[in-house]
Protein backbone atom coordinates (compact mmCIF):
# COMPACT_ATOMS: atom_id res chain seq x y z
CA UNK A 1 0.00 0.00 0.00
CA UNK A 2 2.64 2.21 0.89
CA UNK A 3 4.41 1.40 -2.42
CA UNK A 4 1.34 2.53 -4.06
CA UNK A 5 0.98 5.79 -2.19
CA UNK A 6 4.37 6.45 -3.25
CA UNK A 7 4.66 5.81 -6.84
CA UNK A 8 1.11 8.24 -7.18
CA UNK A 9 3.38 10.83 -5.24
CA UNK A 10 5.91 11.03 -7.49
CA UNK A 11 3.38 10.76 -10.61
CA UNK A 12 1.52 14.20 -9.13
CA UNK A 13 4.98 15.49 -8.19
CA UNK A 14 6.39 14.76 -11.77
CA UNK A 15 2.79 16.22 -13.17
CA UNK A 16 3.34 19.02 -11.30
CA UNK A 17 7.32 19.78 -12.43
CA UNK A 18 5.71 19.81 -16.11
CA UNK A 19 3.26 21.87 -15.39
CA UNK A 20 5.31 24.39 -13.10
CA UNK A 21 8.17 23.89 -16.59
CA UNK A 22 5.10 25.09 -19.11
CA UNK A 23 4.24 28.02 -17.26
CA UNK A 24 7.09 29.35 -16.61
CA UNK A 25 7.91 28.67 -20.24
CA UNK A 26 4.03 30.56 -21.28
CA UNK A 27 5.22 33.63 -18.90
CA UNK A 28 8.75 33.77 -20.53
CA UNK A 29 6.98 33.57 -23.80
CA UNK A 30 4.52 36.26 -22.97
CA UNK A 31 7.04 38.56 -21.66
CA UNK A 32 9.38 38.54 -24.54
CA UNK A 33 6.82 39.39 -26.46
CA UNK A 34 5.66 42.07 -24.73
CA UNK A 35 9.10 43.52 -23.95
CA UNK A 36 9.68 43.50 -28.08
CA UNK A 37 6.11 44.88 -28.41
CA UNK A 38 7.95 47.89 -26.02
CA UNK A 39 11.28 48.27 -27.72
CA UNK A 40 9.31 48.54 -30.99
CA UNK A 41 6.99 51.07 -29.62
CA UNK A 42 9.71 53.45 -28.31
CA UNK A 43 11.53 52.76 -31.12
CA UNK A 44 8.44 53.97 -33.18
CA UNK A 45 7.89 57.15 -31.33
CA UNK A 46 11.81 58.32 -30.86
CA UNK A 47 11.75 57.57 -35.13
CA UNK A 48 7.97 59.41 -36.10
CA UNK A 49 7.92 61.61 -33.19
CA UNK A 50 3.86 60.72 -32.38
CA UNK A 51 2.63 58.04 -29.87
CA UNK A 52 1.04 55.59 -32.15
CA UNK A 53 -2.21 54.28 -31.56
CA UNK A 54 -1.94 50.59 -33.22
CA UNK A 55 -5.57 49.18 -31.90
CA UNK A 56 -7.16 52.15 -33.79
CA UNK A 57 -4.97 53.15 -36.55
CA UNK A 58 -5.44 56.43 -38.87
CA UNK A 59 -1.90 57.24 -40.06
CA UNK A 60 -0.23 54.88 -42.79
CA UNK A 61 2.15 53.53 -40.29
CA UNK A 62 -0.30 52.60 -37.75
CA UNK A 63 -1.88 50.78 -40.38
CA UNK A 64 0.74 49.32 -41.90
CA UNK A 65 1.47 48.05 -37.91
CA UNK A 66 -2.17 47.12 -37.56
CA UNK A 67 -2.16 44.90 -40.51
CA UNK A 68 1.54 43.07 -39.30
CA UNK A 69 -0.53 42.32 -35.87
CA UNK A 70 -3.26 40.71 -37.82
CA UNK A 71 -2.93 39.78 -41.35
CA UNK A 72 -6.23 37.92 -42.94
CA UNK A 73 -5.56 37.93 -46.76
CA UNK A 74 -4.05 34.66 -47.39
CA UNK A 75 -2.67 35.79 -50.81
CA UNK A 76 -0.05 37.91 -48.68
CA UNK A 77 2.30 34.89 -48.09
CA UNK A 78 1.97 33.48 -51.79
CA UNK A 79 3.03 37.30 -53.13
CA UNK A 80 5.55 37.88 -50.55
CA UNK A 81 7.10 34.76 -51.89
CA UNK A 82 9.65 35.83 -54.58
CA UNK A 83 9.11 32.92 -56.44
CA UNK A 84 5.48 32.23 -56.17
CA UNK A 85 4.62 35.50 -56.84
CA UNK A 86 6.27 35.53 -60.26
CA UNK A 87 4.08 32.67 -61.15
CA UNK A 88 1.20 34.46 -59.80
CA UNK A 89 1.72 37.88 -62.28
CA UNK A 90 2.90 35.39 -64.97
CA UNK A 91 -1.08 33.46 -64.89
CA UNK A 92 -2.30 36.96 -63.45
CA UNK A 93 -0.89 39.39 -65.89
CA UNK A 94 1.79 37.35 -68.60
CA UNK A 95 4.96 35.90 -68.36
CA UNK A 96 6.73 38.92 -70.51
CA UNK A 97 6.50 40.59 -67.46
CA UNK A 98 8.16 38.35 -65.19
CA UNK A 99 12.36 37.70 -64.48
CA UNK A 100 12.98 34.13 -65.90
CA UNK A 101 14.93 32.20 -63.10
CA UNK A 102 18.05 30.40 -63.97
CA UNK A 103 17.65 27.98 -60.71
CA UNK A 104 15.29 27.75 -58.02
CA UNK A 105 16.24 25.28 -54.85
CA UNK A 106 17.41 24.39 -51.18
CA UNK A 107 20.81 25.31 -51.91
CA UNK A 108 23.71 25.61 -54.56
CA UNK A 109 27.08 25.05 -55.03
CA UNK A 110 29.78 27.62 -55.96
CA UNK A 111 30.38 25.80 -58.78
CA UNK A 112 27.06 25.54 -60.19
CA UNK A 113 26.80 29.38 -59.72
CA UNK A 114 29.60 29.83 -61.74
CA UNK A 115 28.37 27.98 -64.37
CA UNK A 116 25.08 29.93 -64.81
CA UNK A 117 26.94 33.20 -64.72
CA UNK A 118 29.36 32.46 -67.33
CA UNK A 119 26.39 30.69 -69.09
CA UNK A 120 23.78 33.70 -68.98
CA UNK A 121 25.82 36.75 -67.82
CA UNK A 122 25.05 38.93 -65.28
CA UNK A 123 22.82 37.29 -62.31
CA UNK A 124 20.98 38.43 -59.00
CA UNK A 125 21.37 35.95 -56.52
CA UNK A 126 18.48 35.83 -53.45
CA UNK A 127 16.51 34.48 -51.24
CA UNK A 128 13.03 34.11 -51.49
CA UNK A 129 11.12 34.47 -47.94
CA UNK A 130 12.86 37.71 -46.79
CA UNK A 131 13.68 41.22 -47.35
CA UNK A 132 17.25 40.36 -47.17
CA UNK A 133 20.25 41.31 -48.94
CA UNK A 134 20.78 40.65 -52.64
CA UNK A 135 24.24 39.58 -54.29
CA UNK A 136 24.91 41.02 -57.84
CA UNK A 137 27.01 38.54 -59.77
CA UNK A 138 28.90 39.27 -62.53
CA UNK A 139 31.50 36.55 -64.99
CA UNK A 140 34.22 38.91 -63.67
CA UNK A 141 33.78 37.44 -60.40
CA UNK A 142 36.31 34.67 -58.86
CA UNK A 143 35.20 31.27 -57.43
CA UNK A 144 36.11 32.71 -53.99
CA UNK A 145 33.36 35.20 -54.52
CA UNK A 146 30.68 32.45 -55.69
CA UNK A 147 31.80 30.67 -52.22
CA UNK A 148 31.55 33.61 -49.93
CA UNK A 149 27.58 34.73 -51.52
CA UNK A 150 26.67 30.40 -51.31
CA UNK A 151 27.73 30.80 -47.25
CA UNK A 152 25.86 34.59 -47.42
CA UNK A 153 22.78 33.07 -48.57
CA UNK A 154 22.44 29.62 -47.00
CA UNK A 155 22.45 31.53 -43.72
CA UNK A 156 19.44 33.67 -44.96
CA UNK A 157 18.08 30.55 -45.27
CA UNK A 158 18.26 29.66 -41.71
CA UNK A 159 16.17 32.88 -40.50
CA UNK A 160 12.43 32.91 -39.81
CA UNK A 161 12.22 36.66 -41.27
CA UNK A 162 8.41 36.85 -40.26
CA UNK A 163 9.34 36.07 -36.78
CA UNK A 164 12.19 38.31 -36.87
CA UNK A 165 10.14 41.68 -38.50
CA UNK A 166 6.65 40.81 -36.83
CA UNK A 167 5.45 40.28 -40.23
CA UNK A 168 3.79 36.86 -40.04
CA UNK A 169 2.92 35.95 -43.78
CA UNK A 170 6.87 35.55 -44.44
CA UNK A 171 7.11 32.58 -41.77
CA UNK A 172 4.66 30.63 -44.57
CA UNK A 173 6.73 30.46 -46.87
CA UNK A 174 9.18 27.78 -47.76
CA UNK A 175 12.49 29.05 -47.78
CA UNK A 176 14.80 28.67 -50.84
CA UNK A 177 17.29 30.64 -52.89
CA UNK A 178 16.88 32.06 -56.52
CA UNK A 179 19.20 33.22 -59.27
CA UNK A 180 17.58 35.41 -61.61
CA UNK A 181 19.04 37.20 -64.82
CA UNK A 182 19.90 41.03 -64.08
CA UNK A 183 18.11 43.57 -65.72
CA UNK A 184 20.22 45.72 -68.01
CA UNK A 185 19.01 49.58 -67.96
CA UNK A 186 19.27 51.05 -71.90
CA UNK A 187 21.84 53.41 -72.15
CA UNK A 188 19.45 56.21 -72.30
CA UNK A 189 18.41 55.26 -68.93
CA UNK A 190 22.21 55.50 -67.39
CA UNK A 191 20.67 53.31 -64.06
CA UNK A 192 17.87 50.71 -63.48
CA UNK A 193 14.30 53.02 -62.27
CA UNK A 194 12.77 51.06 -59.71
CA UNK A 195 9.17 52.35 -59.98
CA UNK A 196 7.01 51.45 -56.88
CA UNK A 197 3.33 51.74 -56.92
CA UNK A 198 1.33 52.25 -53.95
CA UNK A 199 -1.58 51.24 -54.73
CA UNK A 200 -5.02 52.04 -51.85
CA UNK A 201 -8.34 50.19 -52.74
CA UNK A 202 -11.07 52.28 -52.18
CA UNK A 203 -14.47 51.37 -50.93
CA UNK A 204 -16.19 52.51 -54.06
CA UNK A 205 -13.89 49.69 -55.57
CA UNK A 206 -11.61 52.40 -57.51
CA UNK A 207 -7.92 52.40 -56.97
CA UNK A 208 -6.08 55.23 -55.79
CA UNK A 209 -2.43 55.48 -56.65
CA UNK A 210 0.80 57.12 -55.31
CA UNK A 211 4.06 56.40 -57.25
CA UNK A 212 7.63 57.02 -55.31
CA UNK A 213 11.07 56.30 -56.73
CA UNK A 214 14.79 56.40 -55.42
CA UNK A 215 17.16 58.46 -56.76
CA UNK A 216 20.91 58.08 -56.87
CA UNK A 217 21.03 54.56 -54.06
CA UNK A 218 24.42 54.74 -52.45
CA UNK A 219 25.33 58.25 -53.46
CA UNK A 220 22.93 61.65 -52.35
CA UNK A 221 19.90 59.51 -52.08
CA UNK A 222 17.04 61.09 -52.62
CA UNK A 223 13.27 60.00 -52.94
CA UNK A 224 10.46 61.39 -54.73
CA UNK A 225 6.55 60.81 -54.50
CA UNK A 226 4.01 61.80 -57.08
CA UNK A 227 0.53 61.44 -57.97
CA UNK A 228 -1.31 58.88 -60.55
CA UNK A 229 -0.39 61.73 -62.84
CA UNK A 230 2.97 62.18 -62.36
CA UNK A 231 2.26 65.16 -60.04
CA UNK A 232 5.01 65.72 -57.44
CA UNK A 233 3.83 65.58 -54.03
CA UNK A 234 5.40 67.94 -50.99
CA UNK A 235 6.49 65.42 -48.95
CA UNK A 236 9.36 63.30 -48.29
CA UNK A 237 9.41 59.64 -46.54
CA UNK A 238 13.38 58.72 -44.59
CA UNK A 239 14.93 60.43 -47.62
CA UNK A 240 14.69 63.95 -48.78
CA UNK A 241 12.57 64.76 -51.74
CA UNK A 242 14.84 66.55 -54.64
CA UNK A 243 13.88 65.46 -58.16
CA UNK A 244 10.04 67.57 -58.45
CA UNK A 245 9.26 66.84 -62.19
CA UNK A 246 9.73 63.29 -64.04
CA UNK A 247 9.21 62.55 -68.11
CA UNK A 248 6.44 60.25 -68.56
CA UNK A 249 7.78 57.00 -68.92
CA UNK A 250 6.84 54.69 -71.82
CA UNK A 251 4.73 52.60 -71.60
CA UNK A 252 3.01 54.18 -68.32
CA UNK A 253 -0.13 53.48 -68.33
CA UNK A 254 0.46 49.30 -68.77
CA UNK A 255 2.40 50.25 -65.56
CA UNK A 256 -0.94 51.41 -64.31
CA UNK A 257 -2.91 48.87 -65.52
CA UNK A 258 -0.36 46.05 -63.71
CA UNK A 259 -0.14 48.10 -60.57
CA UNK A 260 -4.02 48.43 -60.16
CA UNK A 261 -4.87 44.81 -61.07
CA UNK A 262 -1.94 43.37 -58.71
CA UNK A 263 -3.26 45.31 -56.29
CA UNK A 264 -7.35 44.60 -56.78
CA UNK A 265 -7.56 41.29 -53.97
CA UNK A 266 -5.51 43.76 -51.27
CA UNK A 267 -6.53 46.79 -49.50
CA UNK A 268 -3.30 48.19 -50.01
CA UNK A 269 0.13 46.74 -51.77
CA UNK A 270 2.82 48.57 -52.83
CA UNK A 271 3.54 46.55 -56.67
CA UNK A 272 7.41 47.38 -57.69
CA UNK A 273 7.95 47.71 -61.46
CA UNK A 274 10.74 48.23 -63.66
CA UNK A 275 10.77 49.84 -67.19
CA UNK A 276 13.50 49.26 -69.50
CA UNK A 277 12.76 51.92 -72.42
CA UNK A 278 9.07 50.51 -72.49
CA UNK A 279 9.31 47.35 -71.85
CA UNK A 280 8.08 45.97 -68.02
CA UNK A 281 8.47 43.85 -65.61
CA UNK A 282 7.95 42.71 -62.26
CA UNK A 283 9.82 43.37 -59.41
CA UNK A 284 7.73 42.32 -56.16
CA UNK A 285 4.54 42.90 -53.79
CA UNK A 286 5.42 44.51 -50.77
CA UNK A 287 2.29 44.52 -48.10
CA UNK A 288 4.85 46.22 -45.02
CA UNK A 289 7.24 48.63 -46.44
CA UNK A 290 9.33 49.86 -43.86
CA UNK A 291 7.92 47.38 -41.76
CA UNK A 292 5.66 50.18 -40.61
CA UNK A 293 7.84 52.93 -39.03
CA UNK A 294 8.37 54.79 -41.94
CA UNK A 295 10.05 58.59 -41.24
CA UNK A 296 7.41 60.45 -42.73
CA UNK A 297 9.00 64.86 -42.81
CA UNK A 298 5.39 65.91 -41.23
CA UNK A 299 3.19 63.68 -39.55
CA UNK A 300 0.28 65.15 -41.19
CA UNK A 301 1.25 63.45 -44.70
CA UNK A 302 1.81 60.40 -42.72
CA UNK A 303 -1.91 60.78 -41.60
CA UNK A 304 -3.07 61.89 -44.93
CA UNK A 305 -1.70 58.47 -47.15
CA UNK A 306 -3.19 56.56 -44.26
CA UNK A 307 -6.62 58.58 -45.21
CA UNK A 308 -5.95 56.54 -48.32
CA UNK A 309 -6.36 53.52 -47.04
CA UNK A 310 -9.90 53.33 -46.55
CA UNK A 311 -10.67 49.37 -46.83
CA UNK A 312 -9.24 46.94 -43.91
CA UNK A 313 -5.93 46.60 -43.32
CA UNK A 314 -5.67 42.78 -42.34
CA UNK A 315 -6.37 42.40 -46.25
Amino acid sequence: MKEIIRERMFRNNNSRKVYMNLVALKARFVNNRYSKARRFRKKFIEHNKYIPNFENPKTYNEKINYRKRYPLNPLFSRCACKIEAKEYVAELISKDVVIENLFVGMSITPEKLNEIVREHGNCVLKANHNSGRIYMLSDRDELSRFSEVCYEVSKQLQVDFGKLADEAWYSDISPRLLVEKKLTPSDEDGSLRDYKFHVFKQNDGSMKVLLHIDFGRGVNHSRSYFDEDLNWLPFAVEFPSLITKIQKPKNYDFMLQIAKKLADPFSYVRVDLYNIDGEIFFGEMTFAPGSGISRFSTYIYDYWMGGLWQRDPRY
